[in-house]
């Protein structure tokens, strides 16, 4: 029998394109997202390759064509993000982000000073197509007398991404390289304040309802304030259900998949670090059982371990396997796995698009 919330956590997979027909390419995997988490890169790339049914290299081409940017558009965090949706996302939450950073910019001794001084050498070091990795950009600024030591250069480096001065584009071997951002973001959306908070809203409930409006908010960072002008008109274009007496909003095209895709939302399958099905909602206990959000996210620090779901549900987290020779190892959340899970995890294994 399908509980309530067995039916939110079931839909969700339907939603983020975890069953059910894939995206064309990452590209457009990203941009039905909208936004997915990505302070682990690894992790993000097999993110969108498995919503787009690609490998991880097919990720990286679309990363490196400019497809795919990564900067920090909401809560402060890195995400990955369609190029040309950036711009309008940082406008969003810009001020927010930096009011919040004032205070650590103090303790840094960074002023406006040292943002534009910052800036000054980045620019005239990536114009014209100029490329630098972290380690570079920071040796770069402590040549020209910018302290980069005890965080002060990763503050200037999301200063200048909230600026809109920098993006992370392009790999250089392993490493993400900061570029240029109207070098690389030729094209990008321009809408105003109210058109953007809409946008953001619809795409959000589209892609990870059944949500609720405080898990949009939390997801976002956004404001009620800054939802209500919109919320009537977002509201029109969504369906609801009810569990628990909580009334979650949802695309009526993930309703109308329900009948063909319910068999497919109970396989298990096998999802990385940060990934959206856990770290999209401020009410995770759809998919996660709160008792076993401590093996997930070990002390409450934010770091997301994977995840096997099983039925719509989180039953273990998972390692890659040594040296990527045999299978997944697992440590399951509570009782032991179903048999299903355990005669599955082989294949899951093939089939994951490892990083």
């Amino acid at each position: 029998m399908t509980t309530p919330r067995d039916f939110i956590a079931r839909l969700r997979l339907v939603a983020q394109r975890l069953v059910g027909p894939a995206a064309d390419t990452p590209a457009d995997a990203m941009r039905w997202m909208t936004c997915s988490q990505a302070q682990d890169f690894r992790a993000a790339r097999s993110a969108v390759a498995l919503r787009a049914g690609t490998s991880v290299a097919e990720v990286e081409h679309a990363v490196n064509a400019g497809e795919l940017v990564r900067s920090w558009p909401m809560r402060g965090t890195l995400h990955l993000v369609a190029a040309e949706d950036l711009a309008w996302m940082l406008s969003l939450n810009r001020d927010s982000m930096l009011r919040v950073r004032r205070r650590r910019h103090e303790e840094l001794d960074i002023g406006q000073r040292d943002i534009a001084h910052a800036t000054e050498v980045a620019v005239a070091a990536l114009q014209g197509g100029g490329r630098l990795d972290r380690a570079g950009l920071f040796a770069l600024w402590q040549q020209h007398g910018i302290a980069t030591d005890g965080q002060r250069g990763i503050h200037l480096v999301q200063a200048l991404a909230l600026d809109a001065v920098i993006v992370l584009g392009p790999m250089s071997g392993k490493q993400q390289c900061f570029v240029l951002f109207d070098e690389w973001i030729p094209l990008s959306r321009k809408l105003t304040r109210e058109q953007a908070v809409a946008e953001w809203a619809g795409r959000y409930f589209r892609s990870h309802g059944p949500a609720t409006v405080a898990d949009f908010r939390w997801w976002s960072g956004l404001l009620q304030r800054d939802l209500s002008p919109v919320w009537d008109e977002v509201r029109a274009t969504l369906a609801e259900v009810t569990a628990r007496d909580t009334t979650y909003f949802l695309d009526p095209a993930t309703l109308d998949a329900w009948d063909a895709l319910s068999a497919a939302t109970q396989r298990p399958l096998l999802t990385p670090a940060f990934d959206e099905i856990l770290l999209g909602y401020a009410d995770r206990s759809p998919t996660l059982p709160p008792s076993a959000a401590g093996q997930v996210v070990p002390g409450g620090n934010g770091v997301f371990r994977p995840v096997l779901i099983d039925g719509g549900r989180a039953v273990a987290t998972w390692q890659k396997p040594a040296k990527d020779v045999g299978d997944v190892s697992v440590s399951p959340l509570g009782g032991p796995l179903t048999a299903r899970a355990t005669r599955a995890l082989p294949g899951l294994t093939r089939r994951y698009p490892f990083a």
